[in-house]
């Protein structure tokens, strides 16, 4: 695929641009220095979590258990049933919760990984990201001043709206997992924007964009949780993600009116 053109892209609205923007970012993240940053992500995020784990375990695993025992003791007790701790049923039961004490703390820190990763990409590295995919659009001046509070501002509203859909979205039946899927999709672009903007678009730009591109950005992140399925693609997620979200926000920037 060629570089993107120095002059204005041509505009394009709907999943065409979303597919175009998802290719350019497949295309950036295999330039060596993308890769370093997701490898880089991946590094720092496996020994955060892995020295939370080991400063947290104590209290962690006793709520693994607490959570493991509700379901396997209190919860069929509450139903009127209680395995018969001496008979095979106890012995199964005592070994259904061992199991989901391991599950519970596989799936924390597989989702404590994704988490931390985002954070770091956000945080750290996505400067490297922006500089990169910035090259590809001469047309685009990086001279507008952005506050580190504004950063700091997106970041905790980003998490805040991450938790607590999260918590929303497993309450409803059916259509949870289902609306978990979509707006984790949503957020993995929609927490990048800002980052992907700053210094090139004014505050009033970045809102405009973020009302406007609302479908792109989930489609976005739709699409490229499709590509995590291909073998060792996820290792490239972390450039990749940043470099989509830069191609939206600079292809829909270049073609905006100079003031």
């Amino acid at each position: 695929m060629s570089d993107t053109p120095s002059t204005n892209p041509p505009a394009s609205t709907g999943l065409g641009e979303v597919i175009r923007c998802v290719a350019l970012g497949l295309r950036d993240s295999i330039h060596p220095r993308l890769l370093l940053v997701s490898l880089g992500v991946w590094l720092l995020t496996l020994v955060i979590m892995a020295v939370a784990y080991w400063l947290a375990w104590e209290p962690l695993s006793q709520g693994f258990g607490a959570v493991a025992r509700f379901l396997t003791q209190d919860l069929p007790g509450r139903l009127g049933w209680a395995p018969d701790p001496a008979g095979w049923t106890g012995h199964v039961n005592a070994g259904a919760t061992v199991g989901i004490e391991y599950v519970l703390a596989f799936m924390g820190y597989v989702l404590g990984t994704m988490l931390v990763a985002r954070i770091v990409l956000e945080m750290v590295l996505m400067g490297q990201v922006q500089a990169l995919v910035l090259t590809r659009y001469p047309v685009i001046e990086n001279h507008v001043f952005r506050p580190w509070r504004a950063n700091v501002r997106d970041l905790a509203g980003n998490l805040g709206t991450l938790i607590i859909g999260s918590v929303l979205c497993m309450c409803i039946p059916l259509l949870g997992p289902v609306l978990l899927v979509m707006l984790n999709a949503y957020l993995n672009i929609r927490g990048l924007i800002n980052d992907a903007l700053d210094g090139v678009a004014t505050a009033e730009q970045q809102r405009r964009f973020i009302r406007s591109h609302r479908w792109q950005m989930l489609w976005a992140g739709l699409l490229l949780g499709g590509v995590t399925l291909i073998p060792f693609a996820a290792l490239l997620m972390p450039g990749m993600l940043g470099a989509t979200a830069c191609h939206l926000g600079f292809r829909w920037l270049a073609r905006q009116p100079k003031p």
